[in-house]
């Protein structure tokens, strides 16, 4: 493993990128950036209905050699476990099939973050929680790809989302609050670690530094 890394989100920035110089980085792919990225090394979702949008690419996610990490996110009230069966008590008490998985994370809270993986913290988003896996397997220089925070012409730069871009700007508004409180706890408690973003439009900026790649 390398000192840094590169976590990969769906924001609109990317549209035009070329993602191929990445073949020999290490990288943190946020759910259908799996698909784009060349030879990722690690895959991670808290969204469980991502399996209903990749029905078509079910093959490709089975043969990628990505480590796969899914975080249940038990801040979630609506999301249950009972005798060792978790599932979603919105959707006809949606089972999940956490075999699909090589790692399941149970996450309890999203403010923060978390220094082990009992403590781990997920932001209410994927991309929060890309974010603390890359922390967790002891990265030392992060750069953040796609996260935006904004929309672009459509809400994620490899599509297949059928949300509108308002209600998923009002997503968006809330899943920043959380980095905003998170990235100064991480500056406080691991100063060794270096976060950057890579994206001109992001919202992150005036957090952390933005570094053109």
């Amino acid at each position: 493993m390398k000192d840094e890394v590169y976590i990969i989100g769906g924001g609109y920035s990317l549209r035009d990128k070329n993602l191929k110089w990445l073949a020999n980085k290490d990288t943190i792919c946020i759910n259908k950036t799996l698909f784009f990225v060349p030879y990722p090394n690690y895959f991670i979702s808290m969204d469980y209905t991502f399996f209903d949008k990749i029905k078509r690419q079910m093959k490709f996610y089975r043969k990628s050699k990505a480590k796969k990490f899914f975080v249940v996110n038990f801040a979630n009230r609506y999301i249950q476990e009972k005798e060792g069966q978790v599932y979603d008590s919105r959707w006809n008490k949606l089972k999940y099939n956490l075999n699909k998985f090589e790692n399941v994370i149970k996450s309890y809270k999203r403010e923060g973050i978390g220094l082990t993986w009992e403590d781990f913290r997920n932001g209410g988003n994927s991309g929060y929680c890309g974010l603390q896996l890359a922390i967790l397997l002891g990265y030392k220089k992060i750069y953040l790809l796609g996260m935006d925070f904004v929309t672009g012409r459509k809400t994620h730069w490899h599509g297949g989302y059928g949300e509108s871009k308002s209600n998923f700007q009002k997503k968006l508004d809330w899943y920043l609050e959380f980095w905003k409180k998170g990235l100064p706890e991480l500056k406080e408690k691991r100063p060794d670690i270096e976060i950057y973003s890579c994206s001109k439009t992001s919202r992150l900026n005036k957090i952390i530094p933005y570094k053109k790649l």
